[in-house]
């Protein structure tokens, strides 16, 4: 089944060339940057120990709960085609309200940083003014946070699998300037071993060479 679906994505990317070479209304290149939200995990479990940490000798076991995160996002598209491009994509998410202790009711201050790094297949339907797009990228996600109090063990950061399926809508401002009004994504991560249903929305502007 692997090697189907492997030979399908080839032909996919593939077959639209010839046609492609004589299009004249997309850029080779394309390179975004924007804001970005997300909703996600604050992976409690990692950083409290899976409940085994303590703070002066008591045990600190952490709420697991979705917070908001924003910041940056940034990302490099090659179109091999007129409607098909590889996407590689990196985003940094900052959150500062901290992680809540079941036991105590105490709120234990941390600065946490998420970067999310992908790459995958986008498909775009090019109009004459907007260009609406779907893609499906994959990749990892690193968590990062920074406690005011002083945990044991003291955990500071974590890794997982990541992958991102959604889609949204670039609007054409000039020949080499467009703006993504839009971006949303079901967002999916693998922190200690249980998967992590998140989303994330962005908005920014594309600038496109290579035409």
């Amino acid at each position: 089944m692997t090697r189907i679906s492997l030979l399908f994505l080839i032909a996919l990317l593939c077959a639209p060339a010839v046609f492609a070479q004589n299009q004249k209304d997309y850029s080779f290149y394309e390179f975004y940057v924007g804001y970005a939200y997300q909703r996600g995990n604050n992976n409690a479990d990692f950083f409290d120990a899976n409940g085994l940490a303590t703070f002066n000798n008591r045990r600190v076991n952490f709420s697991s709960e979705d917070k908001n995160f924003n910041g940056v996002t940034a990302e490099f598209n090659q179109n091999v085609t007129r409607h098909i491009g590889i996407v590689t994509s990196f985003t940094a998410n900052f959150n500062n309200t901290g992680y809540a202790d079941i036991n105590s009711g105490r709120l234990f201050q941390a600065s946490v940083q998420r970067y999310d790094l992908m790459i995958g297949p986008r498909y775009n339907w090019r109009l004459d003014n907007v260009t609406p797009f779907a893609h499906a990228l994959f990749g990892f996600s690193h968590m990062r946070a920074s406690f005011d109090d002083t945990l044991s063990p003291q955990r500071k950061s974590d890794t997982a699998f990541a992958m991102a399926f959604g889609g949204g809508a670039d609007i054409t401002l000039s020949k080499h300037v467009s703006l993504r009004a839009v971006q949303f994504d079901y967002f999916y991560t693998h922190f200690g071993g249980e998967g992590q249903n998140n989303f994330r929305i962005q908005s920014g502007i594309v600038y496109r060479f290579g035409r």
